[in-house]
C-alpha cells in the first residue's frame, strides 16, 4: 500500500465510525485481501465499536471533530507504516519531522536555542532531564551508579503547583529517597524559606540538582514568582525547569529579545493548547554536550513516530497566526472575567491577577476578540492533505548541532544576581520572566466569599455548599461555559474557568451570557445570606418552639425543627427514643402541610437524624419572618388538634372503664338479691318454675362529652330480643351523649 492509501483508509474509518448503522462499502477491502478476510476484519471492527459503544452509553465523540483533528488521528496509520515500511532508517525520518516541529516551536515562542523531545507521559522528560544532570554534575554516575551520589546526594525543588504526581514520579523512576525531593512553595514570603533551604543544602553538602516551577497552573491558575526562581537557580547553579500555560504567552509578546532564556528546559502540553486530542507533550530544553543527551535518551531519535508523526502533522495543519489567535482570545476571556470579577464584594480571585491589569471597555473587548475568534477554530487548513504527503517524501537536511549557550560562572551573593544576557537589556525592557509575571493566566479561579461578619456566623461547611450550588446552577444556565469545582487547600471549594476545556472555544457572547447569569445568582446568594441571619434571630426569640438545624450538604436558608411542649430540648440527641418519634412525626405533618400552600418546604434531617422543614434560596423581597412564624403557628395547630385527640381518647378510655366497674357492682348487688340458688345449674331452675323471677332492668350508662362524666340513661333494657332494643335505641334522641346498656337477661 501506498502513504496516501494508509492516510486516506484510516480518515474514512474515522469517518464510518461516526455514523451509526451505515450502510457503506467495506473499508478494509483491499486487491490483496480476500472475501473471508474483509468480513472477518468488518466483524472485528464491528465488536469493537459496539463495546466503545457500551462505554460511551450512546453519546459520541467523532461527531464535530475538523479535518485538523481527523487529520492528526489518521497520522497514527502513517506512524504505524513508517515503523513497519523503513525500521532500518525510521530514526533519520523521525529526527528530521521532529526538527521542523523544533523549528516551528522555537520560532512561535521566540526561542533561539533549544531541542525538543517528545513524549507521551507528562514526567517522562522530567526524569529523563534529572538523568542528563546527574551525568554532567557526577562523572562517575555511568560507572558507579548510586554510589557516586553517596558522599553529595543531590536535592530537586518542585513547586505543589505543577503536576501532583512529578515527585512520586521522581522517586520512583530514579530510586531516590523521598528527602532528596523537596516540594516547596515559590512565591511570596515562601521563597526566602526556599533560598535559606538551598544554602543549607550547600553547607551540608548537597547538590542543588533541578528547580521546577509552575508558570500558570492548569488546576489553580497560580503562578511562582519566576523572577525570584530564576536568580535562584542561577546562583545556586541548578536547573530551571518550567512549566504551565503561561508559555505559550512568549508568542503574544514581542519585547523580550529572542535570544533571552525564560528556564532550562520548558514542557509544553499542547493537548490543551491547541485542543487536539492525541498530540504528545513536547519538553524544549537547552543545548547540551551530545554524549549527555544520547545517555540520557533525550536525542530526537529516541522519540517515538507514534509522538512525533501526529505532532508535525498538528503544526503543518496550522500556522503560527491562527494559533496565536487562539492563544489571545483564551487571555482576552480571562481578562473579561477578571475585569468583572474583581468589581465584585463578596468574589474573591484565588488565581494569578497581574498587578499591572486594567479593566477595558466591553464594547473594545468584544471587537477585539470577535477578529480573534474567526480564526480561532483549528478547522482551517494552511496545508492541503497533498502536500502534507508529499512533504513526508521530501524531507530536508538532517538535524544541525545547535549553538551551545556560553555559560559563566555564577555568583555567589544575593539573590538578585540576574543573567548575563538580562544584563544588556535597557533599562525599559523587561525580561522574559518579569514579562510572564504580568500575563493573565487563561485559568481563572473564584470563590463566593460572603462579608466576615457573616462568615463568622455561618456553621461548617456552608461556603463549600454555597458555590457547589453557585457552579450548578451556572452550568445548567449557560451550557456553553464549562465550569468546574475545585478543592483549594485552607480555602475550601471553589469555582474553575479556562476556555481551554470547553467542549468549544466559547465567545464573547457566551460569556456575557454567563456574567449575566452569574450576576442573577449572586443576588440570591447574598439574599440568602443576609436573611440567614434574620432567620436566626427569629429561632432565638421563639422560645424554644423553633430549632436551628444544621443541615450538611444544603446551600439554602437553613432547616427548621419544630419542638412539641412535652419534649423542647436543646440537646435532642438525648431524648428517649419516644421523643425522637414524636418530633419526627410531627414534622413530617408539618412539611405535608406546609406544601399544600407552597412546594418550596421540604423534608430535611440534620445530623443528629431528627426530620425538620428545609427552607431553600430565597430572594431579597422575601419575608422570613412571616416563613418562620408560618411554621411555628401551623407547629402549633398540629400540636393542638393532636393533643386534643389524644385527651379525648384518653377521657373515652377512661369513662368506659368506670361505666364497666359500676355495671359490674350493680350485677353482683342484683346476683345477691336474686340469691345463689338461682344460679346453681338444675337447682335454679327448680327455683325459678316454683317461685318465678321479677322482671328487672338495670339502668345503662352514658358519656357526656362535654363534661367528661359517666351519667344514668334513661333508656332502659329489659329482657327482650335483640332486634327490639335495637329499634329502641334509634329512636332514642341524645345528640351529644354516648349510650352504654347492658342487657340483664341471665344466661342460659
Amino acid at each position: 500500500m501506498d502513504i496516501e492509501e494508509v492516510y486516506e483508509s484510516s480518515k474514512e474509518l474515522l469517518n464510518a465510525s461516526g455514523k451509526e448503522g451505515s450502510d457503506t462499502e467495506p473499508i478494509l477491502e483491499t486487491e490483496e485481501i480476500g472475501s473471508t478476510s474483509v468480513k472477518n476484519a468488518n466483524e472485528v471492527l464491528t465488536k469493537f465499536r459496539a463495546i466503545i459503544a457500551e462505554y460511551l452509553q450512546g453519546d459520541t465523540v467523532l461527531d464535530g471533530l475538523d479535518d485538523v483533528t481527523k487529520g492528526v488521528l489518521g497520522s497514527y496509520s502513517l506512524a504505524g507504516y513508517l515503523d513497519y515500511a523503513i525500521p532500518s532508517g525510521k530514526e533519520i525520518v523521525v529526527t528530521k519531522l521532529l526538527q521542523h516541529c523544533c523549528f516551528q516551536l522555537q520560532d512561535f515562542l521566540r526561542v533561539s536555542d533549544g531541542i525538543c523531545y517528545a513524549h507521551e507521559e507528562a514526567t517522562t522528560a522530567v526524569v529523563q532531564l534529572i538523568q542528563m544532570q546527574l551525568l554532567n554534575l557526577y562523572p562517575k554516575y555511568s560507572t558507579q551508579g548510586y554510589e557516586a551520589l553517596y558522599s553529595c546526594p543531590p536535592t530537586i525543588y518542585i513547586s505543589p503547583l505543577c503536576i501532583p504526581s512529578l515527585a512520586n514520579a521522581v522517586c520512583k523512576k530514579l530510586g531516590f529517597p523521598s528527602s532528596c525531593v523537596k516540594v516547596m512553595k515559590m512565591n511570596g514570603h515562601d521563597l526566602k524559606k526556599m533560598e535559606k533551604s538551598l544554602q543549607e543544602d550547600l553547607a551540608a553538602k548537597r547538590v542543588p540538582l533541578m528547580i521546577i516551577a509552575s508558570c500558570g497552573s492548569h488546576h489553580s491558575g497560580q503562578v511562582d514568582n519566576l523572577v525570584g526562581v530564576s536568580q535562584l537557580s542561577q546562583r545556586f547553579n541548578a536547573w530551571f525547569h518550567l512549566e504551565g500555560h503561561l508559555i505559550s504567552h512568549l508568542s503574544l509578546h514581542d519585547q523580550p529579545k529572542k535570544t533571552l532564556q525564560v528556564a532550562d528546559s520548558l514542557h509544553l502540553d499542547l493537548r490543551q493548547l491547541l485542543g487536539i486530542p492525541s498530540l504528545p507533550y513536547v519538553t524544549m530544553y537547552r543545548h547540551c554536550e551530545i554524549a549527555l543527551q544520547r545517555a540520557a535518551y533525550l536525542t530526537p531519535s529516541h522519540c517515538s513516530p507514534f509522538s512525533v508523526v501526529p505532532l508535525w502533522f498538528a503544526l503543518q495543519n496550522l500556522d503560527s497566526t491562527t494559533i496565536s489567535n487562539r492563544f489571545r482570545s483564551a487571555v482576552e476571556l480571562s481578562r473579561m472575567l477578571i475585569n468583572r470579577l474583581v468589581t465584585i464584594p463578596n468574589i474573591q480571585i484565588m488565581s494569578h491577577v497581574p498587578k499591572t491589569i486594567k479593566p477595558s471597555s466591553s464594547t473594545e473587548l468584544k471587537d477585539t476578540l470577535t477578529e480573534d475568534l474567526e480564526s480561532v477554530q483549528l478547522g482551517e487548513v494552511v496545508d492541503s492533505k497533498g502536500d502534507e504527503i508529499s512533504e513526508v517524501r521530501k524531507i530536508v537536511e538532517e538535524i544541525g548541532d545547535l549553538p551551545e549557550r556560553n555559560e559563566s560562572p555564577m555568583e555567589d551573593d544575593g539573590v538578585t544576581n540576574v543573567r548575563d544576557d538580562d544584563a544588556e537589556l535597557c533599562d525599559n525592557e523587561k525580561t522574559k520572566p518579569e514579562v510572564l509575571m504580568d500575563s493573565i493566566v487563561p485559568v481563572v479561579v473564584f470563590q463566593y466569599r460572603p462579608k466576615a461578619k457573616e462568615i463568622g456566623e455561618c456553621p461548617g461547611n456552608l461556603l463549600d455548599d454555597l458555590n457547589l450550588w453557585l457552579v450548578q446552577v451556572l452550568e445548567r444556565a449557560c451550557e456553553e461555559i464549562h465550569m468546574d469545582i475545585i478543592d483549594i487547600d485552607d480555602s475550601g471549594y471553589a469555582l474553575r474557568f479556562s476556555p481551554y476545556d470547553c467542549k468549544s472555544f466559547p465567545t464573547v457572547d457566551n460569556l456575557q451570557k454567563f456574567l449575566e447569569n452569574l450576576d442573577q445568582q449572586l443576588e440570591i446568594l447574598n439574599a440568602t445570606v443576609d436573611h440567614k441571619k434574620t432567620l436566626n434571630k427569629i429561632i432565638e426569640v421563639s422560645g424554644g418552639e423553633l430549632q436551628l438545624v444544621e443541615l450538611p450538604g444544603w446551600a439554602g436558608l437553613g432547616g427548621v425543627r419544630y419542638l412539641p411542649a412535652a419534649w423542647r430540648s436543646n440537646n435532642t440527641e438525648q431524648l428517649p427514643d419516644q421523643g425522637k418519634e414524636e418530633i419526627n412525626r410531627i414534622n413530617r405533618e408539618l412539611v405535608a402541610k406546609l406544601k399544600e400552600t407552597d412546594s418550596a418546604f421540604s423534608l430535611g434531617e440534620g445530623r443528629d437524624g431528627l426530620s425538620c422543614v428545609r427552607f431553600g434560596m430565597v430572594v431579597a423581597i422575601t419575608d422570613v419572618e412571616a416563613l418562620a412564624n408560618l411554621v411555628r403557628q401551623t407547629g402549633l395547630d398540629l400540636e393542638a388538634s393532636t393533643l386534643a385527640l389524644e385527651t379525648m381518647a384518653v377521657m373515652i378510655r377512661k369513662g368506659i372503664e368506670e361505666a364497666q366497674a359500676e355495671l359490674q357492682r350493680e350485677t353482683e348487688e342484683k346476683l345477691w338479691q336474686e340469691g345463689l340458688l338461682r344460679h346453681i345449674p338444675v337447682v335454679g331452675s327448680l327455683v325459678n318454675y316454683f317461685s318465678p323471677p321479677q322482671k328487672t332492668s338495670i339502668k345503662g350508662r352514658c358519656l357526656n362529652l362535654q363534661n367528661g362524666r359517666i351519667e344514668k340513661s334513661d333508656v332502659m333494657i329489659h329482657s327482650v330480643p335483640v332486634e327490639e332494643a335495637s329499634d329502641a335505641l334509634e329512636n332514642q334522641e341524645m345528640p351529644l351523649v354516648a349510650n352504654e346498656e347492658i342487657n340483664d337477661a341471665p344466661h342460659e
